[in-house]
């Protein structure tokens, strides 16, 4: 049986350009957690939702938001309520995908209008039905979660769960002051969109480090489901981690030079508790910011 892979990159890596690119060390030995014993291999049934092309993304807005969309199907301007008040946003699509259950998915992020860097993306998750006349929403799950910076939930990946249990997960980041991080929000779609966890994903402070700093590090993670479907019905969650931490201090040149003081190459698991994932083995060594 291969391990499915899904790679999720760190989408502040994708967005933004840092002013400079910090190297990862791979030398080490890999150490990973022993798996634990595994209840039922995965079945064919575990497979997660079909993105579908951008192709379709127009006529999906169009079922969703109508008249409020734009001539081009792009995005549409709504009102959504945030904390009790009604709050216009523009609404634009992050993915569809067709779930297993014939329905299809459309994962929607609206953007508070004036959304400044403190202002998170608003997740609003849609299920439509195809039918002869075209899409019919069946299920609107608005303001389902408030995340990311500048408006912006960020970029998702289609999942399975576990057998019968299609998701997502939403990568974003967020940087300032010469730090930065990466973050993932797992998402359930069943009865209503159940949020699962959040994980630290990456970090790293070295666009502030500097030979005064007395810890630098930079830290990455690639998440990965495994094969397996534990007995609470759901597959764990792996995520490998490298990277390095590090001090910095000046040379005869005056340029800076690195003292690499610990390689970072772990992997850290995490199973579901009945209500959210948690770590069971290994560590997260990614530091908050």
């Amino acid at each position: 049986m291969t391990t499915v892979d899904i790679p999720i990159l760190g989408p502040i890596h994708r967005r933004l350009a840092f002013a400079a690119c910090f190297a990862l060390l791979a030398a080490c030995s890999r150490h990973e957690p022993p798996a634990p014993p595994s209840s039922q291999p995965a079945a064919a049934a575990v497979a997660p939702p079909q993105a579908l092309d951008g192709e379709r993304s127009p006529e999906i807005m169009r079922a969703i938001f109508g008249a409020a969309c734009d001539a081009a199907g792009k995005s549409a301007h709504a009102t959504v309520k945030v904390d009790g008040a009604d709050t216009g946003v523009v609404m634009t699509l992050v993915s569809a995908a067709a779930l297993p259950d014939g329905r299809v998915a459309a994962i929607v992020n609206g953007e508070p209008e004036f959304a400044s860097h403190g202002s998170a993306g608003i997740l609003n998750v849609y299920l439509l039905r195809r039918a002869q006349s075209g899409w019919t929403v069946v299920q609107r799950h608005t303001n389902a979660a408030q995340l990311g910076p500048y408006g912006n939930i960020g970029s998702a990946t289609w999942v399975a769960l576990g057998t019968g249990r299609p998701g997502f997960i939403l990568s974003w980041g967020d940087m300032g002051q010469g730090y930065s991080i990466d973050l993932a929000d797992v998402f359930e779609i069943g009865n209503g969109i159940v949020h699962r966890g959040q994980f630290k994903e990456g970090s790293s402070n070295g666009g502030a480090c500097t030979p005064e700093e007395k810890a630098c590090w930079t830290v990455e993670g690639h998440m990965r489901l495994a094969p397996d479907v534990q007995p609470g019905g759901y597959r764990d969650i792996l995520i490998d981690f490298t990277g390095k931490r590090y001090t910095l201090s000046e040379g005869k040149d005056g340029t800076d030079v690195e003292h690499v003081t610990e390689n970072v190459r772990q992997t850290a698991r995490y199973r579901f508790d009945g209500k959210a994932y948690a770590l069971t083995a290994g560590t997260n060594p990614v530091p908050d910011i």
